[in-house]
């Protein structure tokens, strides 16, 4: 055989080897990551197109994309609760399917959208309903999956997305660079698609689970104690600031997609081409790491552990981000590497940790509002965080930096003091222990 044929049989055995690690151990879960990977890749295709196509195709003004944009993210940050309300009582996973079909139904509608009130209509109408859907996957796969695999698949679902958003982002190019608007129509439907093929696979496997839950059911109502009044979770002073003080120490999102690109080419010496580049270094890290650093995460008492080790790189990160501004060109390039690599550990260690504390510590009757209530914190830093990062962090330089640490600091010792399992009475929800081992959805 030749070394050509070697090497490529090598590389495909290090693929495969690699897709295996990052995969789910259980069927359902590989399931669901698939299609994570088919939905996220209708998602970057999406993401890299859409604004393009409805400012220099359909001719509507950028400011007023950007306005319908910025309210659609309002509408976004209200539906969450009452579609978590409504999943609680009619079932999280009957809800889900529904959502993803009118999300398929309504993104194909934007390839007929050719004036500004149907795209603002529904540009707010989808965004209530992406939003919506996002807590509830966490849900879904903690209902199909277990406790015992639930952190690994969620880990395994970011990373598939992370591969799927750079394919649709890829084939996303072809389209723009045709600016043939039935080119973009194709693109919108083939969006489209991708929410019904995940839909099908989530349903699939939610009968066969309430197959197996009606099997099971005599004993678990044996077992199960006599439900109790659940409280809202916005009464629920504990949880509310655990999902403040995540929300906080989720400003690492804001930091990299809103400070990093205006930071390198206005702080620093650095290149702002080196822009893409650490964004890419950020993807590809995410990709690597996140089933990795899940099995640390498997117990709460370990989860909780994880967000000091979350804590540790996040902070050394700043102290990079500051040594970068006080050197030349090349020492600042490294400098810049380095912090975004100490952030990117930091990102992952707390998202898998924060998966977990939040699943364990909600009522089970109550888990679709209560987790929709909790995604409230993290929606709050993106509406926050952007406004820290260019009205303060920007301009105060070295001393923003070190603001930024003690927020981080602050924000995980609320999280500690404030995240896992009560200890009071009442049905709480735990993800079932076991001996062995949680926007996107989008």
């Amino acid at each position: 055989m030749s070394e050509t044929g070697t090497g490529a049989q090598t590389q495909s055995g290090s693929l495969t080897r690699f897709l295996l690690a990052i995969l789910p151990k259980t069927s359902a879960g590989r399931k669901l990551a698939a299609g994570a990977a088919v939905d996220s890749i209708g998602s970057g295709m999406f993401l890299a197109a859409s604004t393009l196509y409805f400012v220099t195709v359909v001719g509507l003004p950028a400011a007023q994309v950007g306005m319908v944009l910025s309210v659609a993210g309002i509408v976004g940050l209200l539906s969450p609760v009452p579609l978590g309300r409504l999943a609680d009582r009619t079932g999280p996973t009957k809800v889900y399917v529904a959502l993803l079909a009118a999300r398929g139904i309504g993104y194909a509608g934007f390839a007929l959208v050719d004036s500004f009130w149907p795209y603002a209509i529904l540009t707010c109408l989808l965004t209530a309903l992406d939003r919506g859907c996002s807590p509830l996957q966490q849900v879904v796969v903690g209902l199909i999956e277990g406790g015992g695999n639930q952190t690994r698949t969620m880990a395994s679902i970011r990373s598939v997305r992370n591969i799927g958003l750079t394919v649709g982002f890829l084939l996303a190019g072809a389209v723009l660079a045709t600016e043939h608007r039935a080119a973009f129509a194709a693109l919108f439907l083939g969006n489209s698609l991708t929410f019904f093929v995940i839909a099908v696979v989530v349903e699939r496997l939610r009968r066969k689970t309430a197959v197996t839950d009606r099997k099971a059911e005599p004993a678990k109502a044996a077992a199960d104690p006599a439900p109790t009044h659940i409280r809202s979770p916005f009464r629920d002073l504990r949880f509310m600031l655990f999902t403040v003080s995540n929300g906080v120490l989720s400003l690492h999102d804001s930091v990299l997609f809103v400070l990093l690109p205006l930071w390198l080419t206005t702080a620093t010496t650095a290149p702002a081409s080196g822009v893409s580049v650490l964004l890419a270094i950020n993807t590809v890290l995410t990709v690597l790491l996140q089933v990795y650093v899940a099995k640390f995460a498997e117990t709460t008492a370990r989860a909780l552990k994880l967000i000091w080790a979350a804590l540790l790189p996040l902070l050394l990160s700043c102290g990079a981000f500051v040594g970068a501004e006080h050197v030349s060109v090349w020492p600042a390039v490294a400098f810049a590497v380095l912090a975004v690599v100490l952030l990117t550990v930091g990102e992952n260690l707390h998202s898998v940790a924060v998966w977990n504390l939040s699943y364990e510590m909600v009522p089970t009757a109550a888990r679709a509002r209560y987790l929709a209530a909790f995604s409230l914190g993290v929606t709050g830093q993106q509406i926050v965080g952007p406004v820290l990062m260019t009205a303060v962090m920007l301009p105060l330089g070295s001393i923003g930096w070190a603001l930024l640490a003690v927020l981080f600091a602050l924000a995980a010792l609320a999280v500690r003091a404030t995240g896992g399992p009560r200890t009071e009475p009442g049905p709480v929800s735990a993800v079932p222990s076991a001996p062995t081992p949680t926007e996107v959805t989008r």
